[in-house]
């Protein structure tokens, strides 16, 4: 056996041997007095041996023979010792109540004291292991908000440089169909025509043509103006009529006129039987001009160019 297994066996023994003589008789004060002594010396040898529990129900049996203070300080120690820190503060609490100015007094101050700053030291560390977690959570929130908005603006920048590279390529189409559209335009205004590859001079003889009846016009107004003045002519013939100046003037105005239409009427007949001819010849309109002349004394038309 153990030493403390022997201690143990003693202090039963001990105990043993009390009890019956508790049993025969009504105890005095005397014999409480030295039963609990006994269960004292039993609970200080089994807390010496390390068996708190066996410590703390002698240290109970005494303190219920004699409850005095310093058995509670003793079941504090064992408590303490058994690493039961929550219920030795208790009892060392009670203790003082009990002897404030006791022997053990200041070793009970002293692990309240100690225990309490444990206590606080806890708290402050767990305040502070708290505090370093709510740091992490909120620094992974704002790394994970920091992540959402380059996220973001990576995203919207992606977007603003397709939707610029649409944007350009668009300009090029649009500029590459501008680009087609004028060679085309013009390459359609050097393409010559229809009507110009086919017949040249189809604006010249229209032009003679244009000229020749404003020349058979011209000869009619002439024919008009020449049977007036034959007309005056006639009444200023017959015998017996009065002289009258005005209508000698009238007949010589309508035969000077008569003249001047005629010319002009024969000019423009012949000038469009000219442009109409070289309108049949020539293989290009720019190449003849013809524009009519009027003067006092007649009229006419003039052609510049390359005639053939």
């Amino acid at each position: 056996m153990t030493t403390k297994q022997l201690l143990l066996v003693a202090c039963l023994s001990a105990s043993s041997l009390a009890m019956p003589r508790l049993a025969l008789a009504q105890p005095s004060a005397v014999d409480k007095t030295q039963t609990a002594k006994e269960y004292v010396a039993a609970g200080l040898a089994a807390q010496k041996a390390g068996d708190y529990d066996t410590a703390l129900t002698f240290y109970g049996k005494a303190y219920e023979l004699v409850p005095h203070p310093v058995l509670l300080f003793n079941m504090a120690q064992a408590n303490r010792l058994a690493g039961r820190t929550v219920k030795a503060i208790e009892l060392y609490r009670k203790y003082l109540e009990a002897d404030p100015n006791g022997p053990q007094s200041k070793v009970a101050k002293d692990f309240i004291a100690e225990y309490e700053a444990q206590l606080a030291a806890e708290e402050a560390k767990r305040k502070d292991e708290a505090a370093q977690r709510e740091a992490a959570i909120k620094a992974d929130h704002d790394r994970k908000v920091e992540e959402a908005r380059q996220l973001d603006e990576a995203r919207k920048a992606e977007a603003a440089r397709k939707q610029d590279e649409m944007r350009k390529a668009e300009e090029a189409r649009n500029a590459d169909a501008a680009r087609k559209q004028e060679a085309e335009g013009q390459q359609a205004e050097a393409t010559p025509t229809k009507d110009d590859v086919v017949d040249p001079g189809r604006n010249l003889r229209i032009t003679g043509i244009a000229l020749g009846a404003g020349g058979v016009a011209a000869i009619g107004v002439g024919v008009l103006f020449g049977l007036h003045a034959r007309t005056l002519s006639n009444a200023l013939s017959q015998p017996g009529a009065v002289y009258d100046p005005q209508k000698v003037s009238d007949g010589q105005a309508a035969n000077r006129n008569m003249i001047i239409s005629t010319v002009i009427g024969g000019a423009l007949i012949a000038g469009g039987a000219v442009t109409y001819v070289i309108g049949m010849k020539q293989q290009s309109a720019d190449h003849v001009a013809v524009v009519p002349i009027v003067f006092d004394k007649g009229g006419g038309i003039a052609l510049g160019g390359t005639l053939w």
